[in-house]
């Protein structure tokens, strides 16, 4: 069994956070999970939240969370390549993340990382190129979730906006979309 210790969702901090990625899949893998509170993190395990254990190891830190279980579930790619594109790509997500504050008060930082953006999604519908959503993908859902919430707009970006429609149609996506019930939300 793995366990997702964090700040939510719980009664007190209603929202899944910087875990959405970490839930998305576990979710999308069918994998059963249980959740927990910082409070109940061995001492010295982790600093950073969320955490996971798997296999009786605990990790911090999302995006290298995201990595391990994007390998562990088949979720990072198939090949070489593919494998280097999303681990790429949910760098990506996490600097989109890093960046918002500095995108909704800086039109050259926003053109800057939509532009790249909007290259990288040429012709391909997941951010990694691959031929199903990744774990950068669903990485990208927390940080896009950041970007709206900033109110940066990126409608001039039309592979990026196909992207943000694109994901949150995913069924797995989706279906964190509709548990948005009785005050639960994306991000704080």
């Amino acid at each position: 069994m793995i366990t997702v210790f964090y700040w939510g969702p719980t009664p007190t901090s209603n929202f899944y956070g910087r875990a959405i990625g970490i839930y998305l899949t576990l979710n999308h893998a069918g994998v059963k999970y249980q959740t927990k509170g910082k409070a109940d993190l061995p001492p010295g395990a982790s600093f950073a939240m969320p955490a996971v254990e798997v296999d009786g190891a605990i990790m911090g830190q999302a995006p290298f969370i995201l990595s391990h279980l994007g390998e562990k579930y088949g979720l990072a790619g198939k090949t070489v390549d593919q494998k280097m594109r999303v681990l790429h790509a949910l760098g990506d997500m996490n600097d989109v993340f890093s960046e918002h504050g500095k995108m909704a008060i800086d039109e050259g930082r926003r053109a800057q990382w939509f532009s790249y953006l909007e290259q990288k999604l040429e012709g391909k519908k997941w951010i990694a190129g691959t031929e199903d959503p990744t774990v950068a993908d669903f990485h990208g859902v927390f940080a896009f979730e950041w970007v709206v919430k900033k109110g940066v707009d990126f409608s001039a970006y039309p592979n990026v906006t196909g992207w943000w429609e694109n994901i949150k149609a995913y069924p797995t996506v989706a279906e964190m979309y509709a548990s948005l019930v009785d005050g639960r939300r994306m991000i704080p």
